[in-house]
């Protein structure tokens, strides 16, 4: 989304509030006036909480004059004294601000969104967290000598791995090619020099040049030194390595999204502040209903979970300590949300109940981002610590265990498909004694590359152990999942791996199980595995699917709660 349509939806969502303002007006002094004239307690509470909601949302979107009236009559009204006027008192200055920000034209100084251009949060285009269209495959520019055999192993691996390879002459301009340019030199030294005017050229220019050499040969790599190169791969190239290089700096690997959930029950103050937070590159979920807080944490996995304190259904503090209950949700980082600066006060009894900050409706949208992001960033490092395998960057043997058994409790609860895909690689320890460990490590980090890249952010991909891998896929059935699988065990196969001692490829096997009609997850990840088998004994290298059991009866009106 550009900066333009964020401030258009900012501005859009401001203009809904103020239509409201009318209806707010007429509601509140109805309520006034049965209070002034009866007395009773419910409609002062009914008052106290309209006045409290509309301090919080007018602050959210701009109103900070009328924010700062209805504080006053909040607390006159909460002062619950036997007569009215201690409120009256307030009521004047109160209805006087309503009504001018109900008139107030759209360009008004003083209900200007706190979010401009100026702010520094939009100034440059941010992505969005999802295109329906596919992104662009990321481009790399392959160059060699006149009459040289290119490195076909090496250019299919990269388009295997998602990367278009644009072979281009040595006379290129710098302007005709990609950020990224790899130059094949021969073996001669004369090669190297024929090299160094284009190489010059290119680097002037401000691409990345890897060179790809034959031997270790140093005069000649001391003057690729001298021109500025600062990679070079020896032969054989494996893809993995070159990638390792590649893919952390040429703009094309995926940068960090965190993932939010937003909990709050005002609809356009959440919306509000969810276009703040995805215009910085946050992925944002929201719920208005504080009860399916198991659920949504369920599903979306979030990094950071972002409370209204202020919610009539259960408070911010009171979810918090429901959480807090559970072993799992320990290290959850949660933040409060209030447009109640005299909250400040309550502080560090908030943080007792389990919360990491307090944030405050109205402030500066810049800072606001940036203490989220950086929350879910740190979060999502820690977690990464803790659930990452080393080698392959996937979830590792525990981190799969809870979200196998997470899966399928959700699964059982909603009655919906949940594949689990067991892929093991065929003959790997032939690879190992073959032609090294080193070799074998390549293999698991390159499979790996290839699931990290296949799937989706609410599946979970992990390496369970060795060359065994498990692959969670919610709400798809099997056959769609062997789909998915049979697509990668074809580019898997396709992918040559070049040795000192020889070439050679690689396939897997896989089983499929779905979560229906299993009366525990350790019976779907039996079944898988069996089935799994199943593909070995019939001679490796393919899917199967474990057949279909008899589901029990839908479990009906299940309670949410944390698997």
């Amino acid at each position: 989304m550009s900066s333009h349509d964020v401030l258009a939806k900012l501005a859009s969502l401001r203009h809904q509030f103020q239509q409201r303002l009318p209806g707010e007006y007429k509601r509140f002094t109805d309520r006034w006036e049965h209070w002034t004239r009866l007395g009773e307690e419910a409609d002062r509470q009914a008052l106290l909480h309209q006045v409290h909601t509309l301090k919080g949302n007018s602050v959210t979107f701009g109103f900070s004059e009328l924010s700062n009236r209805a504080a006053l009559l909040e607390s006159a009204l909460d002062a619950r004294q036997h007569t009215t006027e201690s409120a009256s008192a307030c009521l004047a200055d109160f209805l006087t601000e309503l009504t001018a920000a109900m008139t107030q034209d759209s360009t008004g100084d003083s209900a200007t969104p706190a979010v401009t251009p100026s702010t520094g949060l939009l100034a440059q285009e941010v992505p969005p967290a999802s295109t329906a269209a596919p992104a662009a495959r990321p481009q790399l520019a392959y160059i060699t000598e006149p009459d040289t055999t290119p490195d076909q192993t090496l250019l299919n691996n990269l388009n295997v791995q998602g990367y278009e390879v644009i072979q281009a002459p040595l006379s290129s301009k710098a302007t005709a090619l990609p950020d990224w340019v790899l130059v094949d030199l021969a073996e001669s030294q004369g090669s190297v020099r024929r090299f160094m005017a284009p190489i010059h050229r290119w680097l002037k220019h401000g691409l990345d040049v890897i060179v790809l050499i034959n031997e270790l040969d140093f005069q000649a790599q001391l003057a690729l030194v001298r021109a500025g190169v600062e990679h070079c791969l020896m032969r054989p190239v494996s893809v993995d390595q070159l990638l390792r290089l590649v893919r952390p700096r040429m703009g094309h690997a995926p940068e960090f999204q965190g993932r939010v959930l937003l909990i709050d029950d005002q609809e356009q103050v959440m919306h509000y502040y969810q276009t703040l937070l995805e215009a910085s590159g946050l992925c944002v979920q929201t719920e208005s209903d504080p009860a399916r807080v198991f659920r949504q944490i369920e599903q979306f996995n979030p990094d950071l979970l972002l409370l209204d304190i202020n919610m009539p259904k259960a408070t911010g503090p009171e979810v918090a300590r429901v959480l807090r209950l559970h072993e799992r949700f320990e290290t959850l980082p949660i933040l409060f949300l209030t447009g109640d600066h005299q909250q400040a006060a309550q502080r560090s009894d908030l943080l007792n109940t389990g919360s990491d900050d307090l944030l405050y409706k109205g402030m500066d949208e810049t800072e606001l981002v940036q203490l989220v992001t950086a929350r879910a960033e740190r979060a999502r490092q820690l977690s990464d610590l803790v659930n990452r395998d080393a080698l392959s960057g996937l979830n590792n043997h525990g981190a799969v265990q809870r979200a196998l058994k997470q899966a399928f409790a959700r699964a059982q609860r909603e009655q919906s498909p949940s594949s689990l895909v067991i892929l093991d690689l065929d003959h790997f320890k032939a690879v190992n004694d073959t032609h090294g460990h080193d070799i074998g490590d390549q293999v698991i980090r390159t499979l790996s590359q290839l699931l990290m890249a296949r799937f989706r952010c609410t599946d979970t991909v992990g390496r369970y152990g060795g060359e065994e891998f498990v692959i969670l896929l919610p709400d798809t059935p099997t056959d769609q999942a062997k789909n998915l699988t049979d697509a990668i065990r074809a580019d898997m196969s396709a992918l040559t791996f070049t040795t000192p001692t020889g070439r050679f490829t690689v396939t897997f096997s896989a089983g499929i199980s779905d979560a229906r009609g299993y009366s525990s997850h350790l019976e779907q990840f039996k079944a898988a595995d069996d089935a799994l088998y199943q593909a070995k004994q019939a001679g490796r290298n393919q899917v199967v699917i474990s057949p279909p059991v008899v589901a029990p009866a839908a479990i009906a009106d299940a309670p949410d709660q944390p698997a």
